[in-house]
């Protein structure tokens, strides 16, 4: 299991942390992905590594703002 760990900013309610869950789910076969507006991050689970930069077009797709993949 890879674990990614991306910093997104714009998120201010639950509703925005759904839209970026929606759209990693949409963009790629991931176990688990979980957004927190506070921490500014989305966590993916996926059984492969993902390529950053598509991980950067999804988020950016949707509106918010992609600031880096820990």
């Amino acid at each position: 299991m890879v674990r990614t760990v991306v910093k997104v900013d714009g998120m201010m309610c639950s509703m925005c942390e759904a839209h970026i869950n929606d759209a990693i789910r949409r963009s790629f076969d991931v176990k688990k992905v979980k957004s927190n507006r506070k921490k500014k991050e989305t966590v993916i689970e996926s059984a492969e590594p993902l390529d950053p930069q598509k991980i950067r077009e999804a988020i950016e797709q949707t509106g918010y703002i992609f600031l880096g993949i820990e």
